[in-house]
């Protein structure tokens, strides 16, 4: 079966099998009709020149490895039938860019979607309550997580143990506790991100200048324009070393909002000369 290009499957057919195409390499597209309940382990595993692929809406569970190793693949729909997501079920899969998991996956198992080395995109489902061991490790290019409503932003590829970082990031979300040992990689674009959606500031507190200068450092100029709106966070005492992140680190817009503040909200009128990029 190593030649096959392209298979039909019955109305009749309710399951694939474990392997059943594993390794067809020649296989680049596949419609998985309605009447389908499970994809098997390893179904589709290595089927690397598969770069269209349909997933009915009749589909509850994708074992493990079921497409793992399909290196052509772009884009997938995972249908919201979908309830359970196998371990390395998309391990692997180096051409994918962005990954949505419906509403009623609760959790996704081990290494799900680990080595997706350009996956830049992840929206998970708002049901979802664990996520797998090293699920999304080693994504390298991963920029946006979407999860529990909150859009997160961040290096995320370079994060080591990402996963089980992520688990923690969660929980920080749904407690509304941002106290928890994280790292600052991590534990920075959640409270950002749960500043963004609720314009609260008191994650943002006890943080607040180590904060900002990770915001100065991404060049974040909407959340310093959202910051400088809001009284008492900018202070005589914190405003002169924000301003020189700036200049250190070549943000200019940043800097020169900040110099405008500091001259007109904390009254300071003879200062651009002190400060110079």
């Amino acid at each position: 079966m190593i030649n096959l290009t392209s298979v039909t499957i019955g109305n009749g057919v309710t399951n694939i099998e474990e392997a059943t195409f594993r390794y067809c390499s020649s296989l680049t597209s596949i419609t998985i009709p309605d009447n389908v309940t499970n994809i098997g382990y390893g179904a589709f595993c290595g089927c690397d020149s598969l770069t269209k692929l349909t997933i009915g809406n009749g589909v509850t569970t994708i074992e493990g490895e079921a497409f793992s190793g399909c290196i052509g693949l772009t884009e997938i729909t995972i249908p919201d039938s979908v309830t359970y997501i196998g371990d390395r079920a998309f391990y692997g899969c180096i051409s994918l860019t962005d990954i949505v998991i419906p509403e009623n996956v609760t959790n996704i198992e081990g290494d799900a979607f680990s080595w997706c080395t350009n996956l830049k995109n992840i929206t998970i489902s708002n049901s979802m309550t664990d996520i797998g061991e090293c699920a999304f490790d080693n994504c390298e290019n991963l920029e946006s997580i979407f999860i529990k409503g909150y859009s997160i932003h961040g290096d995320f590829g370079k994060i080591y143990h990402l996963t089980e970082k992520l688990q923690k990031a969660l929980s920080m979300l749904e407690n509304q506790d941002f106290s928890a040992e994280l790292d600052n990689e991590m534990k920075y674009p959640v409270i950002l991100a749960y500043y963004r959606k609720t314009k609260n500031t008191k994650a943002l507190i006890n943080e607040f200048e180590k904060i900002v200068t990770y915001v100065i450092q991404q060049n974040d100029i909407a959340v310093i324009e959202s910051l400088i709106a809001v009284d008492n966070l900018f202070t005589k005492k914190n405003i002169d070393k924000l301003i020189q992140t700036a200049i250190d680190n070549q943000k200019h817009e940043i800097y020169v909002i900040l110099l405008n503040y500091k001259a007109e909200k904390l009254g300071f009128k003879d200062i651009k000369e002190q400060f110079k990029l």
